[in-house]
């Protein structure tokens, strides 16, 4: 399966703007086994559409249980684990951590100050690759050390949930640059998700936006790129990063009237 990309421009070659949709209707049956959605949008260039289609009520209701937002006690409870661990492997050298009141890691130690330096000298690799897996195991990653949901392992999870979804779309019938503008305006239709204040609300796995009909700029942009990826799985695509927002790049031909960007020595829509 050809590679999903992450990305940060340094140029943006913008040809239009005008790309808003909006959702006209938004139905859905939650059956036991299954959910099933009836969905209407209207696009930019305001053509009505309508989609129906099921997928499995477990999944849906499994991400819709899953934390929005990184929860660094629970990493720093991986990492305290990680250093007592490592504290029981050394000799004449006491160390204990713990997480204190405040969420962060406290650590102690006591022995003869040679081996006592010694011995801390090897926590900044203990933490890190504690953090590494705590990342790896629960779906984060970093980008120029801020953590992040790891978008791009999402995407390529969720093209085979998303199947059903991918069908109903087009999948098939279509051609690309058709299935891409079809599946770009339904999921942009879907209401934009704030935090308080206007804040960032958190990310959302796609079968969780789907099922509350909502998410920000990142958790659909996730869910777009697994489209995609369900009806042609050859199709470059890119997760893109920018000052306080996240959007999509498509290994597509850039046509008069498209939005457009360079990165990574190529053109993207």
């Amino acid at each position: 399966m050809t590679n999903l990309h992450i990305l940060v421009p340094l140029v943006l070659a913008v040809f239009s703007t005008n790309v808003e949709a909006q959702q006209t209707g938004f139905q859905t049956d939650k059956m036991t086994q299954k959910w099933s959605f009836d969905v209407r949008w209207q696009d930019h260039g305001r053509k009505r559409h309508r989609v129906e289609f099921s997928l499995p009520a477990a999944r849906i209701q499994s991400d819709l249980s899953v934390p929005l937002r990184f929860n660094k006690r629970a990493a720093n409870v991986d990492i305290v684990r990680a250093i007592n661990e490592y504290g029981e492997t050394i000799k004449n050298v006491q160390i204990k951590a713990r997480v204190n009141p405040g969420g962060s890691v406290d650590v102690r130690a006591r022995g003869p100050a040679g081996a006592t330096r010694k011995a801390m000298g090897a926590l900044k690799k203990i933490q890190n690759d504690a953090m590494r897996d705590y990342l790896r195991r629960n779906g984060f990653a970093k980008l120029k050390g801020k953590v992040i949901p790891n978008h791009a392992r999402y995407a390529r999870m969720y093209a085979e949930h998303l199947a059903p979804v991918a069908r109903a779309m087009g999948a098939g019938e279509l051609n690309r640059r058709q299935y891409a503008s079809r599946a770009l305006s339904f999921v942009q239709s879907i209401p934009y998700e704030k935090g308080k204040n206007g804040g960032d609300k958190g990310f959302r796995l796609p079968l969780a936006v789907l099922g509350q009909n909502r998410g920000d700029c990142d958790s659909k942009a996730v869910l777009y790129l697994a489209l995609m990826r369900a009806a042609y799985p050859k199709t470059e695509s890119a997760i893109v990063y920018i000052k306080g927002h996240a959007f999509v790049g498509l290994g597509l031909p850039v046509r008069k009237g498209d939005v457009g960007f360079q990165a990574a020595g190529r053109q993207w829509l």
